[in-house]
């Protein structure tokens, strides 16, 4: 299961990915493309509000992200593993993300590289649907 910081989040990967043809026909999102917007369209305070407007069809502008936005230490180190797993532009060690990353942004920094890893079909980036209880079960619902 793929881990996500909230909902919003969740729909802001997947809205991105098909706005900008990053969903292959066989229903595969782009490696690189992914973990990065992953990573980038965070919910956690707010990433994406500062990240999305570098984000098009011919890529990912890095540098003018970091260059003309204020970012505390943390999201930095997040923007520069988007950007190592995007296209290896940047470099972030290891020890850098254990050493500094709170618990939710370390989370979303394994989750990152596992879908670099791994990539996935779109569908596994849905949520997963809910039982629907069997027609003999609503009727004894509606009768209690």
């Amino acid at each position: 299961m793929i881990h996500f910081h909230d909902e919003v989040h969740r729909q802001k990967v997947v809205h991105c990915l098909q706005k900008e043809n990053r969903i292959y026909p066989d229903g595969r999102a782009d490696s690189y493309y992914l973990p990065a917007l992953y990573l980038l369209l965070s919910t956690k305070n707010d990433l994406y509000k500062k990240t999305s407007r570098y984000i098009d069809r011919d890529g990912i502008d890095f540098e003018k992200m970091l260059s003309n936005q204020d970012f505390p230490s943390s999201e930095r180190k997040l923007i520069k593993l988007a950007a190592n797993l995007f296209n290896g532009s940047m470099e972030v060690s290891p020890s850098e993300l254990i050493d500094t990353l709170d618990e939710e942004n370390f989370t979303l920094a394994l989750q990152a590289i596992f879908l670099k890893r791994t990539s996935c079909h779109v569908q596994e980036l849905l949520p997963a649907a809910k039982e629907v209880p069997e027609p003999e079960s609503q009727a004894r619902m509606q009768i209690n």
